[in-house]
């Protein structure tokens, strides 16, 4: 039975309600009142989400967080794990509202797709100012421009290490390309490869090497070991691409 304090558990992804349902009810029974909100982000809160793939993302703000919140949690992270659960981000309202600037993509990403499951929605009001977003993007496209140089260097051609390194880059740097949509005014699409196509228009980029990393990702059309190496050059040009743009954003 859903608690009647817990919110938009119905909108979630059908398979895992009950595990939620169950995770928050554990999580506010052993907290008690020094949880202020329990919220679902990322893919389970949108229509990316994989069922038994993705992990289900949760953010749990609190009123006081010490070390005995964290070693009270040990066990129920640990039953999490067991069913996809990511272990979850504790925060603390005052910490949210001080770290917005360090952590502006990481924010805006939560703002944007998110689920509030218990209490106070903090990021559906949150200010997060463009500026502080435009830098850190443009810390991270040219920062992964040049770990991905320096790891070619490292390990040469190799097919396999290239392409988990392929994976992790994209992986890390979706949140990056949605909120440089974003900085142009426009509103990102759901959906991983239409986001990336109008990225590709935005910035008039070849979206070729994200789509096939994407694809790769989810099994539909394989990067085999001669096309790595190509994929790669063209994902460092288009990084590159982005690189010199980011200047005038």
């Amino acid at each position: 039975m859903i608690s009647p304090s817990f919110q938009n558990i119905s909108e979630l992804p059908r398979p895992i309600q009950p595990v939620i349902t169950e995770f928050v009810d554990k999580l506010s029974k052993s907290l008690n009142d020094n949880v202020h909100s329990i919220l679902i982000y990322g893919s389970a809160a949108g229509i990316n989400y994989n069922h038994g793939v993705s992990n289900i993302n949760i953010a749990v703000i609190v009123k006081t967080l010490d070390f005995g919140v964290l070693n009270q949690s040990l066990g129920l992270v640990k039953w999490g794990h067991q069913r996809k659960i990511a272990t979850p981000l504790f925060l603390t309202r005052d910490y949210i509202l001080g770290a917005v600037d360090v952590f502006p993509v990481e924010f805006s990403e939560i703002k944007s797709q998110h689920k509030i499951i218990f209490g106070e929605d903090i990021f559906e009001g949150l200010d997060i100012p463009l500026k502080d977003v435009r830098l850190l993007c443009e810390q991270q496209i040219k920062g992964k421009l040049l770990h991905l140089r320096q790891a070619y260097l490292d390990v040469g051609p190799n097919p396999s290490v290239l392409k988990n390194l392929l994976l992790a880059a994209l992986r890390d740097l979706l949140p990056v390309f949605r909120q440089l949509i974003i900085l142009k005014g426009q509103k990102p699409l759901e959906q991983k490869d239409k986001m990336l196509e109008g990225l590709a228009k935005i910035f008039s980029l070849d979206a070729a090497p994200f789509l096939a990393i994407i694809h790769d990702k989810n099994k539909k059309i394989l990067i085999s070991s001669s096309q790595v190496e190509a994929h790669l050059q063209n994902f460092l040009n288009q990084l590159e691409n982005l690189s010199r743009q980011m200047d005038s954003l």
